[in-house]
């Protein structure tokens, strides 16, 4: 587990550096890690098809003044061997409005990190469809990874709309 903490310390800038790319120098950002709340996880697992690989989950809250305006997740997914590391950013009805992968381990499929590739994501949500081959598109060489991101993101979806739902509590 010090390995993967140490490696999360550059994760964690590049992940900030994408949210103030994505939001502007003027947001502030509040950075929580975080145990999976368990009221969530296994509704998650069982609707994304994946389990989560930690117990736990990587989120920043965006503040524009005093304003909450979006929240970005870090997670997990398994690829073919290795792990994948990817961020989403969610506006605050918990639609997707920007994805990245983060760190891509593996020696083939790294055309998952492609922009055009993530685009598909925008505006998705826990209602959404993210059947591959359907609604996301497949990448000839990458299916381990497209069905691995694919999955992870919708599985974030549930976290962030239950985060959020509880948030207006």
């Amino acid at each position: 587990m010090v390995l993967f903490s140490i490696l999360t310390a550059g994760l964690r800038e590049e992940t900030e550096s994408l949210i103030y790319d994505h939001y502007g120098d003027s947001v502030s950002v509040l950075f929580k890690k975080m145990p999976i709340p368990r009221e969530i996880k296994s509704m998650a697992e069982k609707n994304a098809r994946l389990h989560f690989m930690l117990n736990q989950i990587y989120l920043w809250e965006i503040f524009q003044k005093d304003s909450l305006v979006g929240l970005a997740y870090l997670d997990n997914v398994k690829g073919k061997s290795q792990p994948i590391t990817y961020a989403v950013f969610y506006d605050l009805n918990g639609n997707v409005i920007d994805s990245h992968i983060i760190k891509y381990r593996e020696p083939i499929g790294g055309e998952v990190a492609n922009r055009h590739w993530l685009k598909q994501f925008l505006g998705k949500s826990t209602n959404s469809d993210y059947q591959v081959g359907k609604n996301i598109d497949g990448i000839s060489g990458a299916t381990i990874s497209v069905n691995a991101v694919t999955r992870g993101i919708h599985r974030s979806t549930f976290v962030i709309d239950f985060l959020l739902n509880k948030h207006d509590e």
